[in-house]
């Protein structure tokens, strides 16, 4: 049996704002996080790209950092998010699969979360993503019931706050960051902002 999902506040936070902040174009990134008792669960979201999505050195000189990273703070990368240009699809391309396979080899849990830009909205009431899994070597839809955001509506509703308050302004994706080096890809700012905003 696979094991259930469970976002954190912060990965959802942070793949939304994304998405927001680059609303006119396809955006991706990862997931991270870990497999405890059963459960994948996913603790925070490092965006990569709002250009250029399938293009390999970019992606692997990106993941290579996000995988040191990770051996820092005991986390792996046990999913892939991205956000189509188009508003009417949600359907995860040859590339988005492509990044997904290459993440489950090493991690065989691993999701592919596509935002549903037609439920994207600052007065949303259900979470806009669409949880894939792989099964018999596709990546297809998985059963709502295998998905749950931490914290349910009310954390669905801090997302709508942060949209609403463009919390995405602070927000830097790796292209940003290797656009302009002094800006950090972890996105401390932004953290705290969620943080802030979790606590009230």
């Amino acid at each position: 049996m696979k094991p259930n999902i469970c976002l954190s506040v912060r990965a959802y936070a942070k793949l939304m704002l994304h998405a927001s902040k680059f609303s006119q174009r396809a955006v991706c990134g990862v997931l991270l996080g870990s497999e405890v008792n059963g459960r994948v669960y996913m603790e925070d979201a490092i965006p990569l790209f709002h250009q250029g999505l399938g293009l390999a050195p970019m992606l692997t000189a990106a993941l290579i950092q996000v995988d040191e990273y990770c051996q820092g703070c005991e986390l792996q990368i046990v999913g892939y998010y991205q956000a189509n240009e188009l508003r009417d699809n949600a359907l995860p391309d040859t590339a988005a699969c492509r990044v997904a396979d290459e993440i489950q080899e090493k991690f065989p849990y691993a999701s592919l979360l596509m935002v549903d830009n037609q439920k994207m909205s600052v007065t949303a009431d259900d979470l806009a993503v669409k949880v894939y899994k792989l099964h018999d070597g596709k990546w297809r839809i998985a059963e709502h019931s295998l998905s749950t955001l931490d914290g349910g509506m009310s954390s669905v509703q801090i997302v709508c706050q942060l949209l609403q308050e463009r919390g995405y302004a602070d927000l830097v994706d790796f292209d940003t960051h290797l656009d302009d080096i002094t800006q950090d890809w972890l996105n401390p700012k932004v953290d705290s902002l969620i943080d802030i905003k979790c606590k009230n």
